[in-house]
C-alpha cells in the first residue's frame, strides 16, 4: 500500500515538473501570455501556474496586448501544453490549410485523451462518427422532428410538473441533463430505451465525467499515461459497461440476423436507430471491415456519441435560460419567443394534418423542420448565448502533424506537434465585432444591416464565421450542429411557451442590487456566474429557477 502511494506521489511529482519546464521548442520571438514580458524557464513556468488558476484573464491579456496588434502569442496551458494564438487576421489562413498540415481531430483526441478515457482504442482513429451523422442523423432529420417533439412534451412535464398557475423551484441543470439525455436517446436508440431510468443513469455518469480523468491523464509524460491512466479511468469504465448491458442484447439480436442471412437488412422498415446506422455504414463499404460490426466497438461509439451530443447542449440550454432568465427584459424576451414559436408553428385545426404535434387552444401547432426553421427569435437567443457563454472558448484549434513544421504568415515556424488556433471567447466579446459586447441582447441576430451597407444579412445559429465560433469553423465544424439547433430551439421553445420562469427566491436576493418582487418574493435577477473548468466555461451547476405551469399552455398531446 505505502509503495502504490509512494509510487503515486513520484509520478505526481514528475508530472508537475514536466509541465511546468518542458521546452516546447517554440519560437523565442512570440510572446507569452502572463510572462510578463519576460524569457526562460521560470517565466514559463510562473505564466503555466497562472494558466491553471486565471486562464480567462490570460486570454484577455493576449487579446488586447498582441491579437489586436496583429501578433501571434503563446497561451499557457497546464494541462496539455501551450498553444500558439493567432490574430483574427489569420484565421482564414489557419482553417485553409489541409488535414496532414494542420490537424483539428488531433487536438480533440488529445483534450479528451482518447486512447485512454474510450473503451476501444478503434474509436481514436476512425472517421465512422462524422461519417454517419452526416449520412443519417443530418439527412434524415426532418424525420425526427415529431419524435423530439414528442419526448419534449413527457420530459418536461416529468420534470417540470403540470400544475398550473404553482411556482416550483428546480435545479435547471440536472433537469435539463435528464431532459436532453431523453430527447438524444430516443433518437439513438428509439421510445422505449430512452425512458430507461438505468440506460439514462449510465449514459449521464459516463457523460459528465469523461473531462476529469481526461485531465488528470492529460498533466503526465506520455510514457506515463499508460501506467496511470487505468486509476483515473477505472469509474468511467464501469459506467460504460453498465451502459453496455442494456444495449448489448439489441446489438447481437441485429447481429445475428445478419449472420443467419449472411446479407444486410432487408426489412421493409428497418429500424432507424444508431445501431442500424452503424451496421448499415459497415455495410456500405465496399470492403467490409469486421471490426465495424465488433459489437464492442459499436457499444463504445454510441458511448462516445452519448458524450458528444449530451453534454454540449445541456450546457447550452442551461447558459440560453440563466441569460434570459437574468435579463431586465425577461417578460418582454419570454412573451416574444412565445409569439414567435406560435407564428411558427400554429394553423387552423381544420387545415392540420398527421404532422400535428400538439394543441393550445383552438389552435393545433406544426412542429416540422420548415415551421423549426422560421423561429428567428429563438434561433438568435441561442445563438447570442452561444457568443457570450459558449462551451467552446478557443474557436479553432490544430495541431501540427507535418514533420517538416508549418510557418504563420508571420514568418514564424512552428515545430511538428505544436497547438495553434484563435481565442473565440475573445473574439466573440470584441467591440469591433459586436456592440455592447458583455450585454446579452437575445436578439442581436434578428436585426437588417442599415440600407445601402455592406454587412451582412442576419446568420442562423448553425452557420459559423470568423466572428461566430460557437460550433467552431471551417471545415471541421461540429458536424452534429444542425441536430443540435433543432433539438435546441425545440427546448427552448417549449420551455418558454409552456412555462413561467422567474429566478429562484433566495435569502441573499433581499441585499442583491438587482433584486426585484414578484408573487411575495424576493428573487435576485444577477446571473448566477459560469466557472472555468479546464479551459472551458461550465454553467451553473447547482443554480434553481422558478417555473409555474402556464395556465393558457394546456396541451391535448397528440403523439405522431
Amino acid at each position: 500500500m505505502s509503495l502504490g502511494v509512494g509510487l503515486a506521489s513520484l509520478c505526481s511529482v514528475v508530472a508537475l515538473l514536466y509541465r511546468l519546464f518542458t521546452s516546447y521548442n517554440l519560437p523565442s520571438t512570440l510572446p507569452w501570455a502572463g510572462a510578463r514580458g519576460q524569457h526562460g524557464r521560470i517565466a514559463r513556468a510562473r505564466a503555466n501556474i497562472a494558466s491553471f488558476f486565471h486562464l480567462r484573464q490570460l486570454l484577455d491579456e493576449g487579446y488586447h496586448e498582441y491579437s489586436k496588434r496583429d501578433r501571434a502569442y503563446v497561451l499557457p496551458y497546464f494541462l496539455n501544453g501551450p498553444e500558439v494564438v493567432l490574430p483574427p487576421s489569420q484565421i482564414a489562413w489557419l482553417v485553409s490549410q489541409p488535414d496532414h498540415i494542420l490537424c483539428q481531430d488531433k487536438v480533440n483526441r488529445q483534450f479528451l485523451q482518447a486512447e485512454y478515457v474510450f473503451a476501444h482504442a478503434n474509436l481514436v482513429k476512425d472517421p465512422v462518427h462524422p461519417e454517419v451523422i452526416q449520412q443519417q442523423l443530418t439527412r434524415k432529420l426532418a424525420t425526427f422532428i415529431p419524435a423530439i417533439v414528442q419526448e419534449m412534451e413527457h420530459s418536461l412535464a416529468d420534470k417540470w410538473g403540470v400544475n398550473e398557475g404553482e411556482w416550483v423551484e428546480v435545479g435547471m441543470y440536472d433537469t435539463l441533463l435528464d431532459i436532453v439525455t431523453r430527447l438524444s436517446l430516443r433518437v439513438f436508440m428509439g421510445p422505449e430505451l430512452c425512458r430507461d431510468p438505468a440506460l439514462i443513469k449510465a449514459c449521464q455518469s459516463f457523460d459528465r465525467k469523461v473531462a476529469l480523468p481526461a485531465a488528470a491523464i492529460s498533466m503526465f509524460p506520455e510514457l506515463l499515461k499508460p501506467i496511470v491512466a487505468p486509476f483515473f479511468t477505472a469509474y468511467d469504465y464501469v459506467q460504460y459497461l453498465r451502459c453496455r448491458r442494456i444495449i448489448l442484447p439489441i446489438i447481437r439480436s441485429r447481429l445475428e440476423k445478419l449472420r443467419n442471412e449472411e446479407l444486410p437488412v432487408t426489412d421493409t422498415k428497418p429500424p432507424n436507430d444508431y445501431i442500424q446506422w452503424a451496421i448499415d455504414h459497415a455495410f456500405a463499404k465496399p470492403v467490409l471491415d469486421p471490426l465495424e460490426l465488433d459489437e464492442r466497438v459499436i457499444t463504445s461509439r454510441f458511448a462516445v456519441l452519448c458524450f458528444a451530443a449530451i453534454q454540449s447542449s445541456v450546457i447550452t440550454l442551461t447558459n440560453a435560460i440563466f441569460d434570459i432568465v437574468s435579463s431586465p427584459e425577461r417578460d418582454d424576451i419570454l412573451s416574444r419567443l412565445r409569439e414567435d414559436v406560435l407564428q411558427a408553428t400554429t394553423t387552423t385545426s381544420s387545415s392540420t394534418s398527421t404532422s400535428i404535434s400538439s394543441v393550445v387552444g383552438d389552435n393545433a401547432m406544426v412542429w416540422t423542420k420548415a415551421s423549426i426553421a422560421k423561429m428567428r427569435l429563438v434561433d438568435s437567443s441561442i445563438r447570442e448565448s452561444m457568443r457570450l457563454n459558449g462551451f467552446i472558448q478557443r474557436g479553432v484549434v490544430k495541431m501540427v502533424v507535418a514533420p517538416e513544421g508549418v510557418t504563420l504568415p508571420d514568418g514564424s515556424h512552428l515545430p511538428c506537434g505544436t497547438k495553434v488556433g484563435v481565442s473565440g471567447y475573445s473574439i466573440h466579446r470584441d467591440e469591433d465585432n459586436y456592440e455592447d459586447p458583455n450585454t446579452f441582447k437575445p436578439f442581436r441576430f434578428t436585426s437588417l444591416p442599415p440600407a445601402g451597407t455592406t454587412a451582412s444579412p442576419p446568420q442562423n445559429l448553425v452557420n459559423t464565421s470568423p466572428t461566430f465560433m460557437g460550433f467552431s469553423h471551417g471545415a471541421h465544424a461540429c458536424p452534429g450542429r444542425f441536430f443540435a439547433a433543432n433539438q435546441l430551439k425545440i427546448a427552448l421553445g417549449h420551455i418558454a411557451l409552456r412555462y413561467d420562469i422567474t429566478p429562484a427566491a433566495t435569502a441573499a436576493a433581499a441585499v442583491c442590487e438587482h433584486g426585484t418582487v414578484g408573487d411575495g418574493a424576493v428573487t435576485c435577477t444577477k446571473r448566477p456566474e459560469n466557472k472555468w473548468f479546464f479551459g472551458h466555461m461550465a454553467p451553473p451547476l447547482t443554480e434553481k429557477v422558478r417555473v409555474r405551469r402556464r395556465r393558457n399552455a394546456a396541451s391535448d398531446f397528440q403523439a405522431v
